[in-house]
């Protein structure tokens, strides 16, 4: 009886390793602009992408970076929306897209597919890149990426972003603001 247990230790200590092995070391994802590439890709079956979308389409709807005016919105992104929060107007980047973040241990899904392991939403900024909720970038173009631009790491709240004064620096917590002075 002892024995037997030893030895399944043993079978068990040995096949942990050549599991791990297979699964990717780095978070690895897809950038999406629009649900319509959902039909496109070959990564994850078209209801999963759909599934990611409407997941991602949500959690904009939560977590979308505020600024309190329409100039400093679209200062950094372009056509920013109105939304009225708790009696106020605030405003916020449209969704430019999604970012597909896919399970570890993918390689045992069916039919080759990668699981959805979660979806967040991105925004594209003046200059055409895709920026994650807390403002870590994710990309220039569609297609797959990997390391901490696969990584779906969405912020718990939304972030509120204000610049004041003539000079001053504009800045977020942990969000899109960059230590850019305005003039001088």
């Amino acid at each position: 009886m002892k024995r037997s247990r030893n030895l399944r230790l043993v079978l068990m200590a040995a096949t942990v390793p050549v599991v791990l092995a297979g699964c990717e070391s780095e978070p690895t994802g897809q950038v999406l602009s629009s649900v319509e590439q959902c039909r496109n890709q070959e990564t994850v079956s078209v209801e999963q992408c759909e599934q990611a979308y409407l997941a991602a389409r949500a959690e904009h709807e939560r977590i979308a970076p505020r600024f309190e005016s329409r100039v400093e919105c679209d200062q950094q992104f372009e056509n920013c929306v109105a939304v009225e929060e708790g009696g106020q107007t605030v405003y916020h980047p449209p969704m430019g897209g999604f970012l597909m973040g896919y399970l570890i241990g993918s390689a045992l899904s069916p039919r080759g597919y990668y699981p959805v392991g979660a979806a967040s939403p991105l925004y594209r900024d003046y200059r055409g890149g895709y920026y994650k909720p807390n403002g870590d970038f994710a990309g220039n173009r569609i297609g797959n990426v990997s390391g901490n631009k696969g990584k779906v790491a969405l912020p718990a709240r939304a972030v509120t972003v204000s610049r004041s004064g003539f000079g001053s620096s504009a800045s977020a917590r942990g969000g899109f603001g960059s230590s850019r002075g305005t003039g001088g």
